[in-house]
């Protein structure tokens, strides 16, 4: 018997394909062509070894079959940010096999210009989504630490504060077997060791090798990694606390309009599973654990986005969320959800938002949930047109401020430093609300029962006296801190303290709003030696 390709069908359709090709008038120009350098399109699509040969392809003449060489469209990458306080540009070119940045910082503080620098960065490539955790497991890699360690680290710092993970039901999963972990746990994996890892100082990147990783260039992976994920998944609870890990580390190492765009995603992935809905008060044993953590995750949601508003370039953008009705249950408090097993609700006390504002025994998370509600408030009243409306309103929510405050601190340094994200967001919204009322026109006229200038000295004190608590607390909260390691000090502090130094620098160097009040001569130099150590473990480079 004859071969297949040898029979008379397939003679006369290789002297069809000859003939045509032969006869082509363009045959003496194809000659010409340079040899392709990527495969044709139906080789690409049979995922077979093209030939590349021009005007056509072996086998695209063997079947009959138009040979169509595309060349492949060069991937932009674009940049990111730096976490410095100095200036960056950045050029990104396609390299082969990996891109390569080239950063180029334009000067430093003393003006002095800086040499260009050249990183390979990391650009997720995989086949499909069950090859995730092996990418995720290389990159946790070129960290040097134990994924153990990292994620110890981070349950005892910023879980602390933002309680978004049952630490018991994530070990479960992290020491599961059998199967590989699934791609919405790994991600979130690895944005825990990005909150996590902390270079050793002077590191320098191994040529070849995996050691030595930087922050900047694994929070870039981690970026890319998780937006692959997040378009090739359903909304799930792992994707959606794994993104807005990624913008709490964007918000605490200085990108706030970067976090406040990565929590807007989050917040849309939060509506599409559905999470806004969940009640952590669920009678069935089963669900309830699973309702906790996605009523905590979304209350994280809902805090975070309205704490990074407060640093927006444009704050008058809409908010994502909507903030959980006044009778809406508080979340679950840390060591509750790291429980992870809820048997008995009657452990776990349902209080309304509100009515519980002065109540005594109140976790910090629950705090953090009241606090931020007091400044969706302030947002509202802040748009409102009528100035004689908006003044009284604001008024109003400044004396609540007040006494939330008075309310945390009324347990001692030692013991409302537990409420620490509570203490910041309430110290922020003083200085949000009162800042609006100074910033306002005095040309606008004021009916009301104070002139205009009156309300502005009465902010000027009330942030004078904001100051002064902040000063208090960063000499008494730098003693106790570690210098050369991680604190579980909340990211939101970093805020405020930037908040206070302007407060003071308008103060005391400029202005004509009167004198200032007596400050130390080393009130600057106080506030910004303890914003370097609470900011260490977010600014390492």
């Amino acid at each position: 018997m004859s071969h297949p390709s040898c029979s008379p069908l397939s003679q006369s359709r290789h002297a069809r394909s000859f003939s045509r090709h032969l006869l082509s008038p363009s045959m003496s120009a194809d000659a010409q062509r340079p040899r392709p350098k990527h495969a044709c399109e139906t080789c690409k699509t049979r995922k077979k070894k093209c030939n590349k040969s021009v005007p056509a392809c072996s086998y695209c003449i063997l079947k009959d079959l138009e040979c169509r060489y595309v060349p492949l469209r060069p991937r932009r990458v674009y940049a990111t940010p730096d976490t410095s306080d100095l200036s960056h540009t950045a050029t990104y070119r396609e390299g082969i096999g990996a891109d390569t940045v080239y950063d180029q910082t334009l000067s430093d503080p003393a003006g002095a210009q800086v040499a260009a620098s050249r990183h390979t960065v990391y650009r997720p490539r995989f086949e499909s989504l069950d090859d995730v955790h092996i990418e995720v497991q290389r990159i946790i890699h070129s960290t040097a630490e134990f994924v153990d360690d990292l994620t110890s680290l981070y349950f005892r710092t910023l879980h602390v504060h933002l309680p978004i993970i049952s630490r018991s039901r994530f070990q479960r999963s992290i020491l599961a077997t059998g199967s590989a972990p699934a791609p919405d746990f790994s991600v979130l994996l690895l944005t825990i060791c990005l909150n996590s890892y902390i270079p050793s100082p002077g590191h320098r990147v191994q040529e070849g090798g995996v050691a030595g990783i930087t922050r900047r260039r694994l929070y870039l992976s981690t970026k890319a990694l998780l937006a692959q994920v997040q378009g090739s998944m359903q909304p799930s609870v792992p994707l959606i606390q794994a993104s807005l890990l990624l913008a709490m580390y964007e918000y605490a190492s200085g990108r706030a309009d970067a976090a406040l765009a990565t929590v807007a995603a989050c917040a849309r992935m939060a509506y599409a599973a559905g999470i806004h809905t969940s009640r952590r008060d669920i009678v069935d044993a089963t669900s309830r654990p699973e309702a906790a953590e996605a009523w905590n995750l979304w209350w994280g949601v809902v805090i975070c986005e309205r704490t990074f508003m407060c640093e927006a370039a444009a704050p008058e953008q809409p908010l994502t969320t909507t903030f959980p009705t006044d009778d809406a249950s508080l979340p679950v408090e840390r060591h509750v959800l790291d429980q992870g097993d809820l048997v008995d609700p009657g452990l776990v006390p349902n209080m309304p938002l509100l009515s519980s504002l002065t109540e005594p025994n109140v976790g910090g998370f629950a705090r953090a949930a009241q606090a931020c509600c007091l400044l969706d408030r302030i947002f509202e009243a802040m748009g409102i047109a009528e100035i004689n409306t908006r003044l009284p309103r604001l008024e109003s929510l400044d004396k609540s401020l007040q006494s939330f405050l008075s309310l945390i601190l009324s347990r001692g340094p030692a013991k409302s430093w537990h409420h620490c994200t509570a203490l910041a967001m309430t110290l922020r919204s003083l200085f949000i609300l009162h800042g609006h009322i100074l910033s306002i026109p005095r040309e606008i006229r004021c009916i009301s029962s104070r002139s205009l200038d009156e309300w502005k000295q009465s902010s000027l004190a009330a942030l004078d006296t904001a100051t002064t608590m902040v000063l208090d607390m960063a000499n008494w909260h730098y003693d106790v801190l570690p210098p050369d390691r991680p604190s579980d000090i909340s990211p939101m502090q970093i805020y405020v303290v930037h908040a206070t130094l302007q407060h003071l620098r308008t103060r005391v160097h400029g202005g004509d709003s009167g004198s200032a009040p007596v400050w130390p001569t080393t009130a600057e130099e106080d506030l910004g030696r303890y914003l370097g150590r609470i900011q260490f473990q977010w600014v390492s480079s």
